[in-house]
């Protein structure tokens, strides 16, 4: 498989996905700031999942980098990969315009969930396919921690609280750009 070709195709999907998402961002009903605040689980969604696919993106530029080969498997997870992450504007529209569901807030956190598991699925492939690559520094055990747990625990919370996993999943989302500013000062290494 072409490495350029998938890493175009993989770039193209993921602004195809990010702009669909801010196309979902609706205008308020009433003219006024207090309509405008009326849209912030919209908003709150949509800003997390901007944050995760941009930060995936980084992460994924990062991961192909170091890879000299690109099996089939390599491609086929990849798209299972995509698969996950095209569903985000989906489910972060769902969250958005039913912030105290419990069923749109577990869906939106299940697609996040195995979108991040693919990813790292992902590196574990390329690190197969390339014996001498890296390991992606954002599949560090205490990030994978932060991160899946973060998932699940919202995704518990979610069928108690929906509104607070939102928050709490934008929580986990700040924790992680920090872990990837603290861990590449200089931008080196991914997320």
């Amino acid at each position: 498989m072409n490495k350029e070709r998938l890493i175009a195709f993989t770039d193209a999907i993921i602004a195809i996905a990010a702009t669909i998402m801010v196309l979902e961002l609706a205008v308020p009903v009433v003219d006024s700031w207090r309509g405008l605040a009326a849209e912030w689980p919209t908003f709150l969604a949509y800003l997390i999942s901007y944050i995760m696919i941009y930060l995936v993106w980084y992460s994924h530029h990062n991961l192909f980098e170091k890879a000299t080969v690109v099996s089939t498997r390599t491609f086929l997870i990849n798209g299972l990969w995509l698969f996950f992450l095209t569903l985000v504007p989906f489910t972060t529209r769902y969250v958005g315009g039913a912030p105290d569901s419990s069923v749109a807030e577990f869906l939106y956190l299940l697609d996040l969930f195995l979108w991040s598991a693919g990813f790292h699925l992902l590196d574990w492939q390329i690190r197969k396919d390339n014996p001498d690559a890296a390991r992606d520094s954002s599949t560090r055990l205490l990030d994978r921690l932060v991160l899946y747990g973060g998932f699940l625990l919202c995704m518990v919370l979610a069928f108690f609280v929906p509104r607070a996993s939102l928050y709490l999943i934008g929580v986990v989302s700040a924790v992680m750009i920090v872990r990837m500013i603290l861990a590449n000062p200089k931008g080196k290494g991914a997320a």
